[in-house]
Protein backbone atom coordinates (compact mmCIF):
# COMPACT_ATOMS: atom_id res chain seq x y z
CA UNK A 1 0.00 0.00 0.00
CA UNK A 2 1.74 3.33 -1.13
CA UNK A 3 1.18 5.36 2.16
CA UNK A 4 -2.80 4.77 3.17
CA UNK A 5 -4.65 6.61 0.70
CA UNK A 6 -6.79 8.20 3.11
CA UNK A 7 -4.44 9.66 5.11
CA UNK A 8 -2.34 12.86 4.31
CA UNK A 9 0.71 13.44 5.76
CA UNK A 10 2.65 16.91 6.03
CA UNK A 11 6.63 17.18 7.33
CA UNK A 12 6.57 13.35 8.54
CA UNK A 13 2.80 14.59 10.42
CA UNK A 14 0.26 11.72 9.53
CA UNK A 15 -3.20 14.72 10.04
CA UNK A 16 -5.23 12.82 12.37
CA UNK A 17 -8.03 16.24 12.58
CA UNK A 18 -9.08 18.49 10.48
CA UNK A 19 -11.35 21.79 10.73
CA UNK A 20 -12.45 23.13 7.85
CA UNK A 21 -14.16 26.28 6.95
CA UNK A 22 -16.10 27.55 4.13
CA UNK A 23 -14.01 30.63 2.92
CA UNK A 24 -11.15 27.04 2.19
CA UNK A 25 -9.14 27.33 5.17
CA UNK A 26 -8.54 25.56 8.22
CA UNK A 27 -6.78 23.68 11.13
CA UNK A 28 -5.47 20.19 11.27
CA UNK A 29 -3.88 17.90 14.18
CA UNK A 30 -0.91 15.93 13.06
CA UNK A 31 1.42 12.85 14.64
CA UNK A 32 4.20 11.33 14.80
CA UNK A 33 5.37 9.56 17.58
CA UNK A 34 9.09 9.68 16.52
CA UNK A 35 9.42 13.24 16.72
CA UNK A 36 11.02 15.66 19.64
CA UNK A 37 6.91 17.14 19.96
CA UNK A 38 4.88 14.31 18.65
CA UNK A 39 1.84 16.60 18.12
CA UNK A 40 1.13 19.25 15.94
CA UNK A 41 -1.21 21.82 15.19
CA UNK A 42 -1.05 23.79 11.87
CA UNK A 43 -3.42 26.30 9.98
CA UNK A 44 -3.96 25.71 6.12
CA UNK A 45 -5.66 27.12 3.21
CA UNK A 46 -7.22 24.84 0.36
CA UNK A 47 -6.59 25.18 -3.32
CA UNK A 48 -7.80 23.08 -6.21
CA UNK A 49 -7.40 20.00 -2.97
CA UNK A 50 -3.79 20.80 -2.35
CA UNK A 51 -3.29 22.35 1.00
CA UNK A 52 -0.64 24.56 2.05
CA UNK A 53 0.33 24.06 6.21
CA UNK A 54 1.80 26.79 8.04
CA UNK A 55 2.02 28.48 11.34
CA UNK A 56 2.38 25.27 13.54
CA UNK A 57 2.28 24.57 17.36
CA UNK A 58 3.90 21.91 18.31
CA UNK A 59 3.11 19.50 21.66
CA UNK A 60 3.97 16.88 23.99
CA UNK A 61 0.44 15.67 24.50
CA UNK A 62 -2.44 15.10 22.67
CA UNK A 63 -4.95 16.30 25.01
CA UNK A 64 -2.99 19.52 24.81
CA UNK A 65 -2.93 19.53 21.01
CA UNK A 66 -6.50 18.80 20.43
CA UNK A 67 -7.31 21.74 22.92
CA UNK A 68 -4.84 23.77 20.73
CA UNK A 69 -6.60 22.90 17.53
CA UNK A 70 -10.69 23.50 18.87
CA UNK A 71 -8.78 27.19 20.67
CA UNK A 72 -7.63 28.40 16.82
CA UNK A 73 -10.36 27.52 14.92
CA UNK A 74 -13.30 28.84 17.66
CA UNK A 75 -10.36 31.84 17.39
CA UNK A 76 -10.17 32.27 13.87
CA UNK A 77 -14.62 31.90 13.29
CA UNK A 78 -15.09 34.40 16.29
CA UNK A 79 -12.09 37.08 13.84
CA UNK A 80 -13.32 36.06 10.55
CA UNK A 81 -17.13 35.04 10.76
CA UNK A 82 -16.84 32.16 8.34
CA UNK A 83 -18.95 28.75 8.64
CA UNK A 84 -17.14 25.43 9.45
CA UNK A 85 -17.74 22.88 6.58
CA UNK A 86 -19.88 19.78 7.42
CA UNK A 87 -18.31 16.58 6.30
CA UNK A 88 -20.29 13.54 6.31
CA UNK A 89 -18.57 10.97 9.06
CA UNK A 90 -16.83 8.31 7.71
CA UNK A 91 -18.58 4.96 7.99
CA UNK A 92 -15.68 2.96 6.73
CA UNK A 93 -13.95 0.68 9.30
CA UNK A 94 -9.93 -0.20 8.42
CA UNK A 95 -8.86 -4.27 9.14
CA UNK A 96 -5.61 -5.50 9.82
CA UNK A 97 -4.41 -9.01 10.50
CA UNK A 98 -1.91 -9.70 13.19
CA UNK A 99 -0.06 -12.91 11.19
CA UNK A 100 3.31 -13.14 12.88
CA UNK A 101 2.47 -13.11 16.70
CA UNK A 102 -0.98 -13.63 18.32
CA UNK A 103 -2.89 -10.10 19.47
CA UNK A 104 -1.38 -9.17 22.85
CA UNK A 105 -0.11 -5.76 24.54
CA UNK A 106 2.60 -3.94 22.26
CA UNK A 107 1.82 -6.26 18.97
CA UNK A 108 -0.75 -3.33 17.28
CA UNK A 109 -0.73 0.05 16.75
CA UNK A 110 -2.71 2.29 19.42
CA UNK A 111 -2.27 6.25 18.26
CA UNK A 112 -4.51 8.38 20.62
CA UNK A 113 -6.37 9.38 17.80
CA UNK A 114 -6.56 5.97 15.82
CA UNK A 115 -7.25 3.55 18.62
CA UNK A 116 -8.24 -0.23 18.00
CA UNK A 117 -12.08 -0.26 18.17
CA UNK A 118 -12.53 -4.21 17.71
CA UNK A 119 -10.49 -7.23 18.01
CA UNK A 120 -11.25 -10.61 16.41
CA UNK A 121 -9.10 -13.19 18.34
CA UNK A 122 -8.26 -16.28 16.66
CA UNK A 123 -7.59 -19.66 19.13
CA UNK A 124 -5.02 -20.57 16.80
CA UNK A 125 -3.10 -19.41 13.81
CA UNK A 126 -5.54 -19.66 10.81
CA UNK A 127 -6.27 -19.19 7.44
CA UNK A 128 -7.84 -15.92 6.57
CA UNK A 129 -11.15 -16.54 4.32
CA UNK A 130 -10.67 -14.87 1.24
CA UNK A 131 -6.79 -13.99 1.75
CA UNK A 132 -3.63 -15.84 0.66
CA UNK A 133 -2.27 -15.90 4.29
CA UNK A 134 -2.59 -17.23 8.20
CA UNK A 135 -3.17 -14.49 11.10
CA UNK A 136 -3.51 -14.93 14.98
CA UNK A 137 -6.11 -12.53 14.35
CA UNK A 138 -7.69 -9.64 13.31
CA UNK A 139 -7.68 -5.50 14.76
CA UNK A 140 -10.62 -2.77 13.51
CA UNK A 141 -9.83 0.65 13.42
CA UNK A 142 -11.81 4.30 12.60
CA UNK A 143 -9.03 5.27 10.50
CA UNK A 144 -6.35 3.45 8.36
CA UNK A 145 -2.92 2.89 9.55
CA UNK A 146 0.11 4.30 8.04
CA UNK A 147 2.91 2.23 6.13
CA UNK A 148 5.12 2.69 9.15
CA UNK A 149 2.57 1.71 11.56
CA UNK A 150 1.83 -1.50 9.59
CA UNK A 151 5.61 -2.71 9.05
CA UNK A 152 6.53 -1.83 12.42
CA UNK A 153 3.69 -4.66 13.56
CA UNK A 154 4.04 -6.77 10.80
CA UNK A 155 0.23 -6.63 9.77
CA UNK A 156 -1.25 -7.49 6.82
CA UNK A 157 -4.71 -5.38 5.62
CA UNK A 158 -7.60 -6.77 4.79
CA UNK A 159 -8.31 -6.48 1.09
CA UNK A 160 -11.85 -5.08 1.86
CA UNK A 161 -10.51 -1.90 3.25
CA UNK A 162 -11.68 1.29 1.30
CA UNK A 163 -7.87 2.35 1.01
CA UNK A 164 -6.62 -1.07 0.17
CA UNK A 165 -9.47 -1.07 -2.81
CA UNK A 166 -8.66 2.28 -4.03
CA UNK A 167 -5.21 1.04 -4.40
CA UNK A 168 -5.95 -2.27 -6.57
CA UNK A 169 -8.99 -0.34 -8.56
CA UNK A 170 -6.23 1.85 -9.92
CA UNK A 171 -3.57 -0.73 -10.17
CA UNK A 172 -6.09 -2.64 -11.94
CA UNK A 173 -5.78 0.02 -15.05
CA UNK A 174 -2.35 -0.15 -15.39
CA UNK A 175 -2.24 -4.09 -15.44
CA UNK A 176 -5.50 -4.42 -17.20
CA UNK A 177 -4.25 -2.33 -20.10
CA UNK A 178 -0.84 -3.89 -20.33
CA UNK A 179 -2.63 -7.64 -20.55
CA UNK A 180 -4.96 -6.45 -23.72
CA UNK A 181 -1.91 -5.16 -25.22
CA UNK A 182 -0.10 -7.98 -24.74
CA UNK A 183 -3.06 -10.31 -25.17
CA UNK A 184 -2.69 -12.30 -21.77
CA UNK A 185 -4.45 -15.66 -21.74
CA UNK A 186 -7.83 -15.37 -19.69
CA UNK A 187 -6.90 -18.06 -17.53
CA UNK A 188 -3.85 -15.84 -16.56
CA UNK A 189 -5.24 -12.45 -16.58
CA UNK A 190 -5.19 -10.57 -13.00
CA UNK A 191 -7.94 -8.13 -14.43
CA UNK A 192 -11.12 -8.45 -16.42
CA UNK A 193 -13.17 -5.39 -18.49
CA UNK A 194 -16.27 -4.46 -16.56
CA UNK A 195 -18.30 -2.83 -18.71
CA UNK A 196 -21.00 -1.38 -16.59
CA UNK A 197 -18.14 0.53 -14.82
CA UNK A 198 -16.38 1.19 -18.12
CA UNK A 199 -12.70 0.35 -16.23
CA UNK A 200 -10.80 -2.68 -15.33
CA UNK A 201 -10.87 -4.84 -11.84
CA UNK A 202 -8.71 -7.33 -10.31
CA UNK A 203 -10.33 -10.64 -10.27
CA UNK A 204 -11.73 -11.86 -7.14
CA UNK A 205 -8.60 -14.42 -6.35
CA UNK A 206 -6.14 -11.98 -7.18
CA UNK A 207 -4.21 -10.49 -3.76
CA UNK A 208 -3.22 -6.45 -2.96
CA UNK A 209 0.39 -8.26 -3.15
CA UNK A 210 0.14 -9.58 -6.73
CA UNK A 211 -1.20 -7.04 -8.30
CA UNK A 212 1.00 -4.62 -6.62
CA UNK A 213 4.06 -7.06 -7.64
CA UNK A 214 2.60 -7.04 -11.23
CA UNK A 215 2.89 -3.15 -11.71
CA UNK A 216 6.18 -3.03 -10.57
CA UNK A 217 7.13 -5.83 -12.91
CA UNK A 218 5.46 -3.80 -15.97
CA UNK A 219 7.42 -0.50 -14.73
CA UNK A 220 10.12 -2.73 -15.13
CA UNK A 221 10.07 -3.49 -17.96
CA UNK A 222 8.58 -0.50 -19.55
CA UNK A 223 11.92 1.19 -18.22
CA UNK A 224 13.93 -1.07 -19.92
CA UNK A 225 12.50 -0.58 -22.74
CA UNK A 226 12.53 3.20 -22.95
CA UNK A 227 16.47 2.53 -22.22
CA UNK A 228 16.91 0.60 -25.26
CA UNK A 229 14.99 3.07 -27.33
CA UNK A 230 17.04 5.70 -26.22
CA UNK A 231 20.34 4.28 -27.06
CA UNK A 232 19.32 3.59 -30.52
CA UNK A 233 18.32 6.75 -30.98
CA UNK A 234 20.73 9.79 -32.57
CA UNK A 235 22.35 11.85 -29.97
CA UNK A 236 20.98 15.92 -30.03
CA UNK A 237 22.88 17.93 -33.08
CA UNK A 238 24.96 19.86 -30.63
CA UNK A 239 26.47 16.78 -29.10
CA UNK A 240 27.20 15.10 -32.62
CA UNK A 241 29.36 18.17 -32.92
CA UNK A 242 30.99 18.44 -29.86
CA UNK A 243 31.82 14.43 -30.55
CA UNK A 244 33.33 15.58 -33.66
CA UNK A 245 35.22 18.10 -32.54
CA UNK A 246 36.70 15.62 -29.80
CA UNK A 247 36.96 12.86 -32.38
CA UNK A 248 38.67 15.41 -34.39
CA UNK A 249 41.20 17.00 -31.94
CA UNK A 250 42.01 13.30 -30.81
CA UNK A 251 43.28 12.85 -34.47
CA UNK A 252 45.34 14.92 -35.05
CA UNK A 253 47.37 14.20 -32.50
CA UNK A 254 49.64 16.22 -29.49
CA UNK A 255 50.68 19.22 -30.66
CA UNK A 256 54.61 19.26 -31.56
CA UNK A 257 56.87 20.43 -29.20
CA UNK A 258 57.83 24.11 -30.15
CA UNK A 259 61.65 24.30 -30.80
CA UNK A 260 63.81 27.28 -28.86
CA UNK A 261 65.13 29.95 -31.69
CA UNK A 262 68.90 29.64 -32.50
CA UNK A 263 71.19 32.78 -30.66
CA UNK A 264 72.26 34.86 -32.94
CA UNK A 265 74.29 36.99 -31.07
CA UNK A 266 72.00 39.86 -30.95
CA UNK A 267 72.27 40.42 -34.39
Amino acid sequence: MEGGLLLEINADYVIRRTILFDNKCGFALGENPKAPSPYVTWQFNEQDGHRDYFWGHYHDKPDMAERDLHNRAEDYQRRYHVFEVEQAPDKETYKYYSTQRPIDVGTYPKSYFNRPIHMDIYPGRQQVPGEAFQAWGAILYAQPLTEQEIRDYELRPSRDNLDIRRQMDAQAQVVGKWEDAHRTPATARLTLYNFDLGRYVPVNSVTPKEIAECVREIERMEAAKARKEARGKPAPISQQIRDAQAQAEADRGPAAPKKDAPDRGGR
